[in-house]
């Protein structure tokens, strides 16, 4: 799928991008864009419907708006995707396909926990920001807060993503690399928090002198990972059994 900014960027040029040694091999059921390459006029729809979606929302844009961003007919649309519930559906459950496979293999509690914490927050920030079209559609749908979107956005993976970061945090609790007192939960929230607000605001965040550490993604995810780690870190006598 193509992205603004980037055209040629896909799930799989995001994951060439990560080093090998980060990335153990996906326990999940690869994305649509991991098997097979969407057809040309599929891809031209995508690329539309992503577009309208991210600006009008799923309910403010309809079929025939899609097709005639893509310059394809209708007919066509449908060809490939049944609905336009089942156009959205891709879209998002391969972006959240496409995180579960790169990004969530590299919070990796068994090891260097602070290294780990700063490669996550880079590779997150770096895939919101090349993948701006879908990630805006993504957030607009979680913003708005209608039923329609909740529904939408409660079956494309995010809850399952979420689940597997928070169990990777529990497994660092359970071998004493992560302290025992904290909830994981809000660790995760946190994390994910701090890369989708400077996404959102990166343009105003970075003029603001008391956040020039945002200036640089490197820099950023190395003082959030040092700010996250000394907070996660066992502390001296502690053990996994306290866990709450």
């Amino acid at each position: 799928m193509r992205e603004r900014g980037n055209p040629q960027l896909t799930d799989r040029s995001v994951s060439a991008r990560i080093p090998a040694m980060n990335r153990p091999a996906p326990r999940t059921r690869p994305s649509r864009a991991a098997t097979r390459a969407p057809a040309p006029g599929a891809r031209r729809i995508e690329t539309a419907a992503r577009r309208l979606f991210a600006n009008r929302g799923y309910a403010g844009t309809s079929m025939a708006e899609i097709a005639a961003a893509a310059g394809v007919s209708k007919a066509t649309v449908f060809h490939h995707y049944r609905s336009k519930r089942a156009l959205y559906e891709s879209l998002v459950g391969d972006a959240m396909a496409g995180f579960r496979e790169q990004i969530v293999p590299l919070l990796d509690t068994g090891g260097d926990l602070q290294g780990s914490l700063r490669d996550f927050a880079a590779a997150h920030v770096d895939r919101l920001t090349r993948m701006q079209g879908t990630m805006r559609l993504i957030a607009r749908e979680m913003l708005s807060g209608t039923p329609a979107s909740g529904e939408l956005l409660s079956g494309s993976g995010m809850s399952q993503n979420f689940s597997l970061l928070v169990e990777a945090l529990r497994r660092g609790q359970a071998r004493g690399t992560v302290r025992a007192d904290v909830d994981p939960g809000l660790a995760v929230f946190l994390l994910l928090c701090a890369n989708w607000f400077l996404f959102q605001t990166g343009p105003l965040t970075r003029r603001n002198p008391d956040l020039a550490v945002t200036a640089s993604t490197d820099t950023y995810a190395a003082e959030l990972a040092r700010l996250l780690y000394h907070g996660l870190a066992p502390q001296a006598g502690s053990h996994p059994q306290d866990a709450p």
